[in-house]
């Protein structure tokens, strides 16, 4: 049998150490290689990010060493959802030159002081704050919503364009018209004109590649809440901008085996019909779920990026859930569907239909015996159906939407319970590895069913 050696756990300190020995060798190839007039030797051979001047390159190997000391000080500093590997790269680079001048007097190299010179240099890099906002296909007659949830906002087209009419004469009196900003504007205006709402998100200490992915996640988050409260018959055309995106008029063309060209034009993206006052109902119905929910939301935008089994959970089942209600294929929607559940329940590796459905029906029926057996045939029968999809056994559209429709039924209650269960968890032991928060999972939710508030 092949015996594979599992790499060594180096600390940031003890990477850097292994950078700076490839670093120190790199330098003097490179003085080797320039006075031989061999470039030849300097194939593996990369700059060295942060650094200026002479002893700016590295080799491969040393620049792997580079990364994965990136990688672990973000953890370390619970900076990884913030800010990008390559900031940190640059900032052990950063302090690495900052380090020379100490190193030339001492004779010696500290990866302690150009570790401890980058996490100040990452603590200090500019954060680009704000509102990352997403244009969405909701409700053209819904022209009041203003309404939030933790860290994200929906709101209605006018009103938010109105709050925004003084930045926008502050960016037309900075801007040349005839500039790339009048430019981009227009194409801003152009972008939004088809849609009836925005979603807007509050973000703080993000870098902006960084800020846009949590920021979508929690736009999604909320835009699934009201999928769930709605149903998907009501809320399959909602789309946000950015993501899965219905465009409002599509083009077709094709080719008769007699050589005619045959075109078509169809028009989509309407949203919902929903009408001014759509929240009042749903802020009555999940009250008690508020401050759950608000917390939810917000999560992402606070994210350290330390690994966390939980949060990991949760933006699966909200990514699979967004791309099952933006998803026109109906037995590829029942997929995703099936897949956002398992997730979110780590239901395991054996017997998945019974312990999908137990999961399922259990959190989603809050005591309720009879509820119970209902969501747990729903599901079972979604799970058989999932199965003859993915194994290509092809089953009927009518079957397919009957499964989905009979779990899609039930989804907010199963999410909400499902979503108490884990708070629970975290309240309690904060699990920080998947089988850990499997164990717990699994021993809960037979008596989240009983007794929710016992485990919650």
């Amino acid at each position: 049998m092949i015996q594979y050696r599992k790499e060594p756990t180096l600390s940031v300190e003890q990477h850097i150490d292994a950078f700076l020995y490839e670093w120190q060798e790199t330098t003097l190839r490179v003085a080797d290689a320039a006075q031989a007039k061999n470039i030849s030797q300097l194939k593996d051979i990369n700059l060295l990010p942060g650094m200026k001047g002479s002893g700016n390159l590295i080799s491969a190997e040393g620049m792997r060493h580079l990364e994965r000391a990136a990688e672990k000080l973000l953890i370390r500093e619970k900076l990884a959802a913030k800010l990008k590997r390559w900031t940190a790269i640059t900032a052990l680079g950063e302090g690495l030159q900052a380090h020379i001048p100490k190193a030339l007097k001492t004779k010696k190299l500290s990866e302690h002081a150009i570790v401890a010179k980058a996490a100040a240099n990452l603590h200090a890099y500019r954060r680009d704050d704000g509102l990352y906002v997403f244009p969405v296909m909701f409700a053209k007659q819904a022209m009041t919503t203003n309404f939030d949830i933790g860290a994200a906002r929906i709101v209605a087209k006018p009103i938010f364009e109105a709050e925004l009419a003084d930045a926008w004469k502050l960016h037309d009196l900075e801007e040349d018209k005839h500039g790339i900003g009048f430019r981009l504007a227009e194409d801003w205006r152009q972008h939004i004109a088809e849609f009836d709402h925005f979603i807007v998100v509050t973000m703080e200490g993000f870098e902006e590649e960084m800020a846009w992915t949590a920021a979508m996640d929690a736009a999604q988050m909320l835009l699934n809440i009201l999928r769930m409260y709605f149903g998907y018959q009501t809320m399959d055309d909602v789309r946000i901008g950015n993501g899965f995106i219905w465009q409002n008029k599509r083009s077709s063309l094709r080719l008769t085996k007699q050589g005619h060209i045959c075109l078509s034009s169809s028009f989509g993206g309407a949203g919902t019909h929903l009408e001014s006052g759509w929240e009042v109902a749903f802020v009555q119905n999940l009250s008690s779920f508020a401050m759950l929910l608000a917390t939810t939301v917000i999560w992402p935008t606070i994210n350290e990026g330390r690994p966390d089994p939980m949060f990991e959970r949760l933006i699966f089942f909200n990514r699979l859930i967004a791309e099952a209600y933006s998803e026109p294929h109906d037995p590829i929607r029942l997929v995703r569907l099936i897949s956002a559940l398992e997730a979110f329940s780590l239901t395991g590796s054996t017997d998945k239909a019974h312990n999908l459905a137990h999961r399922c029906g259990a959190a989603g029926s809050w005591g309720n015996p009879h509820l119970y057996c209902t969501i747990y045939d729903a599901v079972r029968e979604g799970y058989r159906w999932r199965n003859a999809v993915v194994h290509g056994d092809a089953p009927s559209d009518t079957d397919v939407r009957r499964a989905f429709f009979g779990i899609e039924r039930y989804l907010l209650s199963i999410y909400l319970g499902m979503l108490s269960l884990h708070a629970g968890i975290a309240n309690d032991v904060r699990p920080r590895s998947v089988s850990t928060l499997r164990r717990e999972f699994t021993n809960r939710i037979d008596m989240f069913f009983w007794a929710p508030s016992l485990v919650t």
